[in-house]
């Protein structure tokens, strides 16, 4: 048995003989209520700490699930019992609608929204007061019961509400190690290159906005069970703050830092409360309050930028990372497959160009980055396009990937105007990317990452790894990943942190990533800089490998003599304008590429 598990078994153990050890001692309230804000703290981790998302407004979601509990049982006559999922599922419907539109932009447009949603949520409560009693509150809840047996009391509820703790711990732990927590941590890293391999940032945001939400909704409904009554007082906004900062202090990445941190500050705050009236008077004691807080929270900052449980789990003998992974699997054989359509098999196979670029252009302002850019990549060829500096060349893989929209003009693909689609859409087709600085998601491991392309051929859905199925699934994609780690050299540094990589590994493992994703056509943006000698001629056997295996090139690349080597036809940007496209060898000799860009490389 391994420590994390018996350490598991310690703690579950401690939960069930706390009552009995703190009898006469200390109120058992005080660990009722650590399980309640645990569950909206592991919702908020979840949200936070792996998907990048700050929300003010799970104080409103516990709002939410009280009244929701509170209202359908006492107005409507709904079982409590059903009143628990009601509450879950009626603070996530709110929170996915709000998330919605704010989910398209980038940024903390979130923690804007849900500042204003706490306000929103109050006054609604203080004025609907024919459904929600206005500011004097419900009482006469009826509490939970079980074949006629009423569950009241502070032992019950204690027991109740741990055993949906340790379930939310489970279900938080099968998400983040799988194909799900792989998204969220990509799009936590970078939204763009998320993007770019199939994933829907606005979809999974919402996803896990939605979560969070229902855990704190869960919370809620038992928070009025357990007391008979609500009122507003709890859920303002302060407590959202109060709810971060538990986030926070134990560490926002970390599940177990979610129970932690709640337990620290609940029990502080509850020693405050005892200590602080009788040394300078009950008025001041909330001032200092304050104070103390801010101090603790500032001390963590410095001192534990990452929270206390990785202090603690090294304490114990423990890996804090969430996403503790196996070794390196075996490598499976792959064969990279050109990807289809989603609409089905190309029409008129072998006379449509696989993609077409009519008259592209792309201003920024007064600056005109690409300029009447119009050409043609055919099926199976090594396309490449060559230029200075500030020619126009990555701004045209961003309007071809779909990071961009253009100006005017139009990008087509086997015959279909794609030029209007979003990225994640763009890479469903079959188009895949890399970045002229590389986009790699550090905080997983280079064999994560590679997984993290494998996204969209795998099956299980967000409810289902929660609920931890697909380790079938699982298990094959380890092994396809590490084929394709294989096939660019990094296999034997597959477990490691992909930040911790050399830049040139850096380009091969967002090659391998790419790869990965089954693309028809693959658009490598200068995949030869950072690279030894020996690593470029490992290179071109690489791209020529891909051609080989019937993948189209689109290649962007400094290296003349390598594009020289590789490409089957030519294009030459110079400020944004197309100067001479043709073979190597016809542009080798063209008098304009000499003088805007050959000239200078010969030179140098």
């Amino acid at each position: 048995m391994t420590g994390s598990k018996i350490w598991l078994l310690a703690f579950v153990a401690l939960l069930l003989v706390l009552p009995a050890l703190v009898a006469g001692r200390i109120s058992l309230s005080i660990f009722l209520f650590i399980g309640l804000y645990s569950l909206i703290v592991i919702g908020l981790t979840l949200l936070g700490g792996h998907a990048g998302q700050v929300s003010l407004g799970q104080a409103a979601f516990y709002g939410l699930g009280a009244y929701i509990a509170a209202i359908s049982s006492l107005r409507w006559d709904v079982s409590p019992w059903l009143g628990l999922p009601m509450a879950a599922l009626g603070a996530a419907v709110i929170a996915y609608v709000m998330g919605l539109p704010i989910f398209f932009l980038r940024g903390h447009y979130l923690v804007l929204g849900t500042l204003g949603l706490n306000i929103v949520v109050d006054v609604v409560i203080r004025n609907v007061q024919h459904l929600t009693g206005g500011p004097t509150g419900l009482t006469g809840i009826p509490p939970l019961s079980f074949g006629g047996i009423l569950i009241s009391g502070d032992r019950a509820y204690y027991y109740l509400i741990w055993a949906l703790v340790l379930v939310a711990l489970w279900c938080g732990r099968n998400l983040i190690r799988s194909r799900v927590g792989r998204a969220l941590a990509a799009i936590r890293s970078s939204e763009v290159a998320a993007a770019t391999l199939g994933i829907n940032p606005a979809q999974y945001k919402g996803l896990i906005f939605a979560t969070s939400a229902a855990f704190a909704g869960i919370a809620g409904a038992l928070y009025v069970h357990y007391l008979s009554f609500v009122s507003p007082s709890p859920f303002a906004f302060n407590f959202s703050i109060d709810l971060l900062v538990m986030s926070v202090l134990g560490g926002i990445f970390y599940l177990p830092g979610a129970v932690l941190g709640t337990a620290i500050l609940t029990t502080l705050r509850e020693a405050l409360r005892t200590i602080m009236p009788g040394l300078l008077g009950s008025g001041a004691s909330a001032e200092y309050e304050i104070i103390l807080f801010g101090l603790l929270l500032a001390a963590v900052v410095v001192l534990m930028p990452r929270g206390v449980w990785p202090v603690v789990a090294r304490a114990l003998g423990l890996n804090a990372d969430p996403r503790a992974a196996d070794g390196v699997p075996e490598a499976a054989q792959v064969t990279i497959m050109e990807a289809q359509a989603a609409e089905g098999p190309d029409p008129a196979a072998g006379a449509e160009p696989l993609l077409r670029v009519d008259g592209l252009e792309k201003r920024f302002g007064g600056l005109l980055a690409v300029h009447n850019l119009a050409f043609e990549v055919r099926r199976g060829e090594v396309y490449a396009i060559i230029g200075p500096n500030g020619a126009g060349k990555t701004t045209a893989f961003n309007l071809i990937s779909g990071v961009l929209r253009p100006t005017r003009g139009a990008v087509s693909w086997r015959g279909r105007p794609i030029s209007d689609l979003a990225p994640y859409r763009i890479a469903a087709l079959g188009v895949a990317r890399t970045f002229q600085t590389p986009k790699i998601f550090a905080d997983l491991s280079v064999l994560e990452n590679v997984m993290v392309g494998l996204h969209r051929g795998l099956r299980t859905g967000f409810l289902g790894s929660m609920l931890g199925f697909g380790h079938r699934e699982e298990g094959a994609a380890r092994s396809e990943a590490a084929g394709y780690l294989q096939m660019v050299g990094l296999l034997s540094r597959a477990t490691e942190p992909a930040g911790g990589l050399p830049f040139g590994s850096l380009r091969l493992l967002e090659i391998a990533r790419a790869l990965a994703t089954k693309p028809a056509l693959l658009l490598l943006d200068e995949p030869a800089s950072g690279l030894s000698a020996a690593e470029r001629r490992d290179l071109v056997r690489l791209i020529r490998q891909i051609r080989q295996a019937g993948v189209t090139v689109l290649l962007v690349e400094h290296d003349v003599s390598l594009v020289m080597g590789v490409a089957d036809r030519v294009l030459v940007l110079n400020y944004g304008e197309q100067i001479a496209e043709g073979t190597p060898a016809t542009v080798r000799a063209d008098p304009r590429v000499i003088g805007a860009y050959l000239g200078e490389e010969q030179a140098s």
